[in-house]
């Protein structure tokens, strides 16, 4: 499975590179397609019952149009996008995704998924330092329209040998926006990047104080 997921993210990424090239060739670099995979980190507050494990993959792809600084190799960019997190439960799944106050239950036996699923549109704002012709350090900031929630849980519920699927195509209490900062450090069309989102994902007081920290690797047209 490990491999399975691995070789898919390297096609995704390599697939995106193709096409985002192509893109940036066609328009003179004016516009731009890129995608990242990533894991996240919960930097906000202990809540009860829930703990992530200790990666949470997810992906997000874009599309940036450059304004190009004159005489200058630099460049502000501003675009549109979409991203997905998956937050991994460790023992516990969401038992009541539409009251008014999220609760998340143990899970004593066997399970096999648990996780959340949130989904954002983007409106990224970059501004990037080329240097060398061959590196290049990018700082934004990206504003998230929150698109959808979504929970599922496969495996064990109450000790009787049965494999339970619950899902739930909706989650109350998600806040609709959220803010976030970025930073990339690329070498070509490869870079490493880091994100923070400095505003919860669920209201507070209503469920747990998300705050991912998320950090991985992309590709797009250098």
């Amino acid at each position: 499975m490990k491999k399975t997921s691995l070789l898919f993210v390297l096609l995704f990424l390599f697939a995106s590179l193709s096409q985002a090239q192509l893109i940036s060739e066609r328009t003179q670099g004016k516009v731009i397609i890129g995608a990242d995979v990533f894991t996240d980190f919960s930097t906000g507050k202990k809540y009860d019952n829930f703990n992530l494990r200790a990666i949470n993959q997810g992906a997000s792809v874009y599309s940036m149009f450059n304004f190009k600084f004159d005489n200058s190799p630099h460049s502000a960019s501003v675009g549109v996008g979409y991203t997905g997190h998956n937050y991994y439960m460790k023992g516990a799944y969401l038992s009541k995704p539409y009251h008014e106050v999220t609760e998340f239950v143990d899970v004593p036996h066997d399970y096999k998924l648990s996780k959340i699923n949130v989904n954002y549109i983007d409106i990224p704002v970059e501004v990037s330092f080329r240097f060398a012709d061959q590196f290049k350090l990018t700082a934004g900031f990206k504003f998230g329209l929150l698109a959808g929630g979504k929970s599922k849980f496969v495996g064990e519920l109450l000790d009787d040998d049965q494999t339970y699927r619950l899902k739930a195509n909706k989650i109350s209490n998600l806040e609709k926006y959220v803010y976030s900062v970025t930073l990339r450090a690329a070498y070509r069309s490869v870079h490493v990047f880091m994100s923070y989102q400095f505003s919860d994902t669920f209201k507070v007081g209503a469920g747990p104080s998300i705050r991912p920290l998320s950090v991985g690797i992309g590709v797009r047209p250098f």
